[in-house]
């Protein structure tokens, strides 16, 4: 049987390699000349109009299926195909149709369907206009300190894009701009906040964002506070009343700092002293406050009562 085995395969072998590469050859042919379909995507490129603004969503791509040879179907890749290249400069809204002829394939495919078959464009008309920058803070300043303003650099930005999106924007904000703990002016740059779709900031993505962070103002009351006059020689004098109450106003920590007797109240009757004894209606003032410390005298005035002198 082993040797009969081994006659059969040896026997005519030139002929039998012969007739195993016209098989190859014949299948090969015959399997190159069926017909064959497969699936691929297409991207889209969209050349859109200056004047309008398409704010329908259309498709980035498209499924399509070829038919051809099965040597030439069977290599066909994503990356061999062009994108289809869609016009809209003049382009009415409505319904596009994706047709053949957009859609260019190696020699000897061709196109069996497309998917979507068509896309609903929907336009508006382009306008600009400029709207004022917010700039956003994010947490407070020390205790005892305040934000006196803030304020962006440009201060207005052009906005572009569809008619109702853009009309409806009053405002655009930046990025929080941090300043806590902070007890001096901030300094920094902030991008812009993204807006709606169909609308776009013109040649700007970011602002410089200074603010204003000054010590907070609080008020402190002395009551009963006693009234001195000063500038007499030649005659006596009593005031009427002879006490005030007085407002501090400044600095929280500017405040705490101001120590007890502080201030003094007096009333200048230097020039009194060489007039005739009578009353006077004289203005209170207050010495002795820090630079940063303002005082409120109450009353803002009093009655200087001025007799002779005896010996």
């Amino acid at each position: 049987m082993r040797e009969l085995l081994r006659r059969w395969l040896l026997q005519d072998v030139l002929l039998k390699a012969v007739s195993l590469v016209i098989a190859v050859v014949l299948f090969v042919f015959v399997r190159g000349d069926k017909d064959a379909a497969a699936g691929a995507y297409l991207k889209v490129i969209y050349v859109l109009p200056r004047d309008r603004v398409l704010v329908s969503e259309p498709v980035s791509e498209l499924r399509i299926s070829v038919r051809g040879p099965w040597t030439r179907v069977s290599r066909l890749e994503d990356s061999d195909l062009e994108p289809v290249r869609v016009d809209l400069a003049n382009a009415p809204s409505g319904d596009l149709r994706f047709t053949e002829e957009m859609v260019k394939l190696p020699v000897g495919l061709r196109l069996a369907s497309i998917a979507p078959a068509s896309v609903k464009l929907r336009f508006e008309t382009r306008v600009t206009r400029t709207v004022p920058v917010q700039p956003l803070l994010e947490g407070e300043p020390a205790a005892g300190y305040r934000v006196v303003r803030s304020v962006a650099h440009p201060r207005e930005v052009r906005v572009t894009g569809a008619k109702s999106v853009v009309e409806g924007i009053q405002r655009i904000t930046t990025r929080p701009v941090r300043i806590a703990e902070a007890k001096a002016p901030v300094h920094g740059e902030a991008h812009l906040e993204s807006l709606p779709p169909h609308a776009e900031i013109d040649g700007v993505e970011q602002v410089a964002v200074d603010v204003e962070v000054v010590a907070a103002l609080a008020e402190r009351t002395l009551r009963g506070v006693p009234v001195r006059v000063t500038g007499l020689s030649r005659l006596d004098g009593r005031l009427e009343p002879e006490v005030a109450d007085v407002v501090l106003r400044g600095p929280a920590e500017a405040l705490a700092a101001v120590p007890l007797g502080v201030p003094s109240l007096l009333v200048d009757a230097a020039a009194e002293d060489g007039r005739p004894a009578g009353a006077f209606r004289k203005r209170i003032g207050a010495v002795g406050l820090p630079p940063n410390v303002a005082a409120e005298v109450r009353p803002e005035s009093v009655t200087l009562v001025t007799k002779r002198r005896r010996d």
